[in-house]
């Protein structure tokens, strides 16, 4: 038996994309001969499952995974800030393992025999599992390319974000850039700097870092983590290194430093796994919508005042808040899509974080005829 694995999506992948595994062995023998695949959870996400697929002609079976490891998963960033650069959320990814065997029926002293052998490939075989997915457009084009998201964005270098590059931020934005290392070792790596304050002086600032495989780490990227002078700032880019060489991409932000009576932050998850903010600094209208199921009974005839005919039975309200987003830039405006199609919001109240969601709708965020550049968000609270 010569059992063989490979991965063609690569070794970090998103659960809402297929997520495949190709089994082929060059012995097919016996009765009734299938090939299987094993998938388990080191740290216990999800339980271990079997697959058991005949081989087609080339003795081959490719296995669809993601059903199998596509679990909720357990969120988390840092808010309130604490200064900290760089923070690990090993629960936001999933490790899983795989292992690949065949089963057939054989003949032994007259009677049919169930054999099961396995390869026992799972510690060299492991993928990382991201929640979100990229969409059937750029899925097609990955496929067109002959690429996979882990080579485009793990591979490369780039940070877990759909946003835009030169997003316009306030001061005291929680902004955050997320990444996940390939390989199976640490890494140090330097997050560098550079800024440009409003007095025209400019410099840089580096961090030293470790980063770890196999988790997500969280980068605190808004200028009082980094160690900028929050009051000054007007600009400044980020980008990692590695022994003085760029790794992956370098982001730029310009600082908004009008005063604005209202500051509201989003976070919300993004479609490749990590968290993005976005900074409204229009007008707020706060509802407290109430739903409620009442039921009537009989009058008496001794009824005093204090007794209704009406009683509730069950009462509940979420909070609601429409956000006007204030004038954004359109590179902040091209931002909104991923907002709207998040699965996970929150926004921040103070040191409160609030689940809330976005309602069905048009979302029209965009209005060439119109010059459009504010638009009105309802979020609901998730409770």
């Amino acid at each position: 038996m010569a059992l063989n694995l490979t991965i063609p999506g690569g070794k970090v992948q998103l659960s809402g994309n297929r997520v495949q595994a190709e089994v082929s062995t060059d012995t097919v023998t016996g009765e009734m001969y299938k090939l299987l695949l094993k998938t388990t959870s080191p740290a216990g996400f999800f339980p271990e499952g079997i697959d058991a697929i005949e081989p087609d002609a080339n003795n081959k079976a490719i296995f669809d995974i993601r059903n199998r490891v596509s679990m909720p998963v357990i969120y988390s960033f840092t808010w309130p800030l604490t200064g900290a650069v760089a923070v690990e959320h090993p629960q936001m990814a999933q490790l899983v393992q795989i292992d690949v065997g065949e089963r057939f029926v054989q003949v032994v002293n007259n009677e049919n025999s169930d054999t099961v052998n396995w390869a026992r490939l799972s510690e060299n075989n492991e993928v990382l599992i991201l929640k979100g997915g990229v969409s059937k457009h750029q899925q097609s084009k990955y496929n067109e390319q002959n690429t996979t998201f882990y080579i485009e964005w793990i591979q490369a270098g780039k940070f877990l974000t759909l946003l835009p590059d030169g997003l316009v931020v306030s001061p005291g934005q929680p902004v955050k850039l997320w990444i996940i290392i390939p390989g199976t070792e640490a890494q140090e790596l330097t997050l560098k700097v550079a800024y440009e304050n409003a007095g025209g002086d400019s410099g840089f600032v580096t961090h030293a870092i470790t980063v770890n495989p196999g988790t997500m780490t969280e980068l605190c990227t808004d200028p009082g983590s980094l160690g900028l002078d929050a009051s000054a700032v007007v600009a400044f880019s980020v980008w990692l290194e590695r022994s003085g060489v760029v790794v992956g991409e370098v982001r730029n932000f310009t600082v908004d430093r009008n005063y604005y009576e209202q500051n509201i932050y989003v976070l919300f998850v993004n479609q490749v796994g990590g968290i993005d903010c976005l900074w409204f600094h229009g007008q707020m209208r706060k509802a407290y919508p109430v739903e409620s199921e009442t039921s009537r009974r009989d009058a008496r005839i001794n009824d005093t005042q204090p007794r209704g005919t009406v009683e509730v039975d069950y009462k509940t309200s979420r909070r609601q808040w429409t956000v006007k987003t204030g004038y954004m830039s359109a590179v902040n405006m091209e931002a909104l899509p991923s907002l709207f199609e998040s699965r996970n919001v929150w926004l921040l109240d103070g040191n409160d974080i609030i689940p809330v969601r976005i309602p069905d709708g048009e979302n029209e965020y965009l209005d060439t005829m119109n010059d459009i550049h504010d638009i009105d968000i309802v979020f609901i609270e998730a409770h």
